[in-house]
């Protein structure tokens, strides 16, 4: 039988980060926050994709180097390839390519951003 060494203190702090980061994006993105609504997003579903971003880019900021643009370059690439659900969901909606990487591209920046400054 093995055991694994839990950091909980780890997973705490991860989340968090993930609440203040969550309420600073509702905060400072409100008007993204309308733009999905204005979209037929309900309040849960908007929620749901703001978390899901949010905890993948904090699980993954660890496997990416480089500038802001390339973090967030490629955990989006990364996020699009594994969590295939996102796109059909924003292609529901009638976002445009451009439109569900430009919303998904910002909740991954912020999250850096937050990350990078809360996680110390």
């Amino acid at each position: 039988m093995y055991y694994y060494q839990i950091d909980y203190d780890y997973f705490y702090r991860q989340q968090n980060t993930a609440n203040h980061i969550y309420n600073a994006f509702r905060q400072e993105h409100a008007h993204l926050i309308h733009e999905l609504e204005t979209a037929g997003m309900d309040q849960e579903m908007i929620t749901y994709i703001i978390w899901t971003v949010i905890q993948f880019t904090l699980s993954h900021a660890h496997q990416v180097s480089g500038t802001i643009n390339n973090k967030t370059n490629n955990i989006y690439e990364s996020m699009i390839q594994q969590i295939q659900w996102l796109t059909y969901l924003f292609r529901a909606y009638r976002f445009s390519t451009n439109q569900m990487r430009r919303v998904l591209r910002t909740i991954i920046r912020f999250t850096l951003q937050g990350a990078s400054t809360t996680m110390r």
